[in-house]
């Protein structure tokens, strides 16, 4: 590339190559970088490539295999030239689907493993969520605030690397790209997110061991643009320092009644401290409609409570799988919704298996089984807390 001195061979070599489509931008992971000349634009390295062998007639033409986007777009900068990344060109549109990790890395260059990174060129972060994968994300909501777990798979997670800068993300108000693959399907850019919180919870890693995750709760807006953000999702946003507290870890498989009792007292002792308004009744952000902060640790008390069965007393049977980590599947469900008074505490709540907690939402016997379950969780957290 130090022997590609002249800005004539490049003209020259410009005019051989083919303009860039932008419907195909992006094609290889060494294309992500372009030069832009009269408002049209040309991969670096074809250019480079090419325009080496225009300065040196002698000699064969760069094998573009070789090269690098990066060292060819610099080399040309120094010769006068205009270069940028297809991200910056081309950025991802809201919608847009790939059929996996690596077509998105072609496309628009960066990591293509981490959970949380930037695509080549910076911009803003993307995060990957892939109902398949090995991490508790929830699914997106287009409406309520939903969780994304940080990265790293062993040990306690650290709020370094991709946690840091989602965690910067939350601090300066800033968007993200939120790509999500369901099962057996593509990854989408499903909508950007705007960080509200972070918390750290105990989850298995590969090895099936409990370590401290970061569940960072997030929640989707309209565009990377603040101003757009309605102000339901402002209120929301904690941009202020976090101070990390370790909850109560989890029992094991094999605790006794007591040690479960003992833990489940420890997580009401974390919710009632952290709680400004007492006992989890938390004030709803005002706005078109009403939404409530949601207590991971009051979720994951309820889950203690339950030791890896349904807490309805009629259930007729729990799912024969079990979550990615081993873990029985269990919805956490308000008795009385936080939109109609509920309170988000263990005393309200109740874990349900997939197929209690859809009788209880839609069936045609709601009214009664929500009045049976209130009184269930009364007694279930009384019971648990003597």
């Amino acid at each position: 590339m130090k022997e590609l001195t002249s800005r004539d061979a490049v003209l020259t070599a410009v005019q051989q190559c083919d303009v860039i489509d932008p419907g195909a931008a992006g094609a290889g992971f060494t294309r992500a970088f372009v030069l832009e000349l009269d408002g049209k634009y040309y991969h670096a390295e074809k250019v480079a490539s090419l325009a080496y062998k225009v300065q040196h007639p002698d000699r064969d033409k760069l094998p573009v295999s070789d090269l690098t986007g990066e060292a060819a777009a610099r080399r040309l900068n120094r010769l006068g030239f205009e270069s940028s990344t297809t991200t910056r060109v081309w950025p991802p549109l809201l919608g847009a689907e790939y059929s996996n990790r690596t077509a998105i890395r072609n496309a628009f260059g960066g990591n293509g493993v981490a959970g949380i990174t930037t695509f080549l060129g910076g911009g803003a972060l993307n995060i990957f969520s892939d109902e398949e994968g090995p991490y508790a994300d929830e699914p997106p909501d287009a409406l309520n605030p939903f969780e994304y777990r940080g990265e790293g798979r062993e040990g306690n997670q650290k709020l370094l690397r991709g946690n840091l800068a989602l965690d910067t993300a939350r601090r300066n108000l800033e968007a993200v790209r939120y790509w999500y693959r369901p099962a057996g399907g593509t990854f989408k850019f499903t909508t950007w997110v705007a960080i509200l919180s972070r918390t750290q919870v105990w989850s298995p890693d590969n090895n099936k061991q409990l370590r401290l995750e970061y569940a960072f709760q997030v929640m989707a807006v309209p565009g990377p643009e603040l101003a757009t953000w309605p102000d339901r999702v402002r209120k929301l946003i904690d941009d202020g320092d976090i101070k990390d507290t370790r909850p109560p870890q989890p029992p094991d498989k094999n605790a006794t009644s007591s040690q479960r009792k003992k833990t489940y007292r420890d997580y009401l002792r974390l919710i009632d401290k952290s709680s400004k308004a007492g006992r989890g009744g938390r004030k709803p952000s005002k706005g078109t409609r009403n939404l409530y902060p949601r207590s991971r640790a009051v979720r994951d008390a309820v889950l203690v409570r339950a030791d890896g069965d349904c807490e309805n007393d009629r259930c007729t049977g729990m799912p024969f799988d079990t979550a990615p980590g081993g873990e029985a599947i269990l919805e956490v469900d308000h008795v009385d919704d936080l939109a109609l008074s509920g309170l988000d505490h263990p005393s309200v709540m109740i874990a349900l298996c997939p197929n209690c907690h859809a009788a209880k939402t839609r069936g045609a016997n709601r009214a009664a089984i929500k009045r049976r379950f209130r009184a269930r969780a009364a007694e279930l957290h009384r019971k648990a807390d003597q």
